[in-house]
């Protein structure tokens, strides 16, 4: 007959001392399943083109100072495009200063970190290094001005890629590539 608690309900069952006790595998938890990323706001575009302005300052004062210094007769082409290449980041950091103010934004002030080499070839990989990331940058804002249905900065948006792949091009062929 089985045992019974005080309360005449049954006992439950210890498990002999010799077995240890059967552990039930650890279920399974599903696989991770991406977060969706946050719902696209104003504001959160208004931090990626501050973002983005940081870079334009950034570009400019790169192009200034490898403009100045490159050395070597095979780079004298290139170093005329690269101080009108400063003037037209000088052109961006503008537009997209306007378009930061437009939606409510301030337009920031902080420089992203500018790459310096004493190597001419280097220098020219630099610049091409941020020429290829403002593009894919470029891109993905003018998606962001799309979804947020912001035409007038998808359209400074697009002046500016069209002439970051511009940028991108001229240094591709300085560098032979």
């Amino acid at each position: 007959m089985p045992k019974q608690d005080s309360k005449g309900g049954k006992a439950a069952r210890k498990p002999a001392a010799s077995k240890p006790a059967a552990r039930k595998p650890a279920a399974r938890k599903p696989a991770a399943v991406a977060a969706a990323p946050a719902p696209l706001t104003k504001a959160t575009l208004i931090d990626h083109l501050n973002a983005d302005l940081a870079k334009e300052f950034q570009a400019l004062i790169q192009y200034v100072q490898h403009a100045a210094v490159i050395t070597g007769p095979q780079y004298d082409a290139i170093r005329a495009e690269l101080a009108i290449h400063s003037n037209e980041e000088h052109a961006h950091a503008i537009s997209l200063s306007e378009q930061i103010d437009f939606l409510g934004g301030t337009p920031g002030v902080d420089v992203a970190t500018v790459h310096v080499s004493e190597d001419s070839k280097v220098m020219l990989e630099q610049d091409l290094d941020g020429e290829l990331d403002a593009i894919a940058r470029y891109k993905a804002r003018i998606g962001q001005a799309e979804q947020l249905q912001e035409y007038g900065l998808r359209r400074a948006l697009e002046d500016i890629l069209m002439v970051e792949e511009e940028h991108a091009r001229d240094l591709q062929n300085a560098l032979d590539l």
